[in-house]
């Protein structure tokens, strides 16, 4: 079994980024939350707040709309064709996604994909908090390990960033993907 890393690896840019600039071109009134969103990227800057509340903090506009599915169905037909080609050619049936990117946001796209077993941050729809725990860095594993179990193993990692020791290290063999251009680095 091989696991992705989705953004900047499987997709090429950040997928929920572009969701917000999706997003908000068609309700200019989220414009409003970058005031709010300047402050939080402050406060994480001098390390006050952990990455789950920024990531809270981010979703709590896009979580109060009653049509925040439509729009990802519409985003993915549009931004679909953002996944890398090199990903298609290599794609098998038992390939895992984990990222931490929130779920809800990522099951269209790995459904329209073929992936079956994704693993990403989970998040509270209804109090817009994340679901500990957070699928980011040492949480990739936990999550990993609590949707596989304990034995899981990897074959290979593949992600963008050295940043995801813990992951590469557990895999038997790790990838990093840079703009399509994959290095074995163990």
């Amino acid at each position: 079994m091989r696991a992705f890393d989705f953004d900047h690896t499987i997709y090429c840019g950040y997928s929920y980024r572009d969701f917000v600039f999706f997003t908000a071109a068609r309700r200019p009134w989220l414009w409003l939350w970058i005031f709010p969103a300047m402050v939080v990227g402050i406060l994480k800057l001098l390390r006050l707040i952990r990455m789950e509340r920024v990531v809270e903090w981010m979703l709590f506009p896009f979580l109060r709309f009653r049509k925040i599915d439509e729009y990802i169905v519409r985003f993915w037909d549009k931004h679909e064709k953002k996944v890398g080609q090199w990903y298609k050619d290599i794609r098998r049936e038992d390939d895992v996604v984990i990222s931490a990117t929130p779920a809800f946001f990522l099951e269209e796209i790995c459904r329209r994909l073929g992936i079956k077993t994704l693993i990403a941050t989970e998040i509270d729809r209804k109090r817009g908090k994340v679901v500990d725990p957070y699928c980011y860095r040492e949480g990739k594993l936990k999550r990993l390990r609590m949707a596989l179990g304990d034995d899981a193993e990897l074959d290979a990692y593949y992600t963008d960033t050295p940043k995801d020791s813990t992951l590469l290290e557990f895999a038997k063999e790790g990838y990093i993907v840079k703009k399509g251009k994959i290095t074995k680095v163990r």
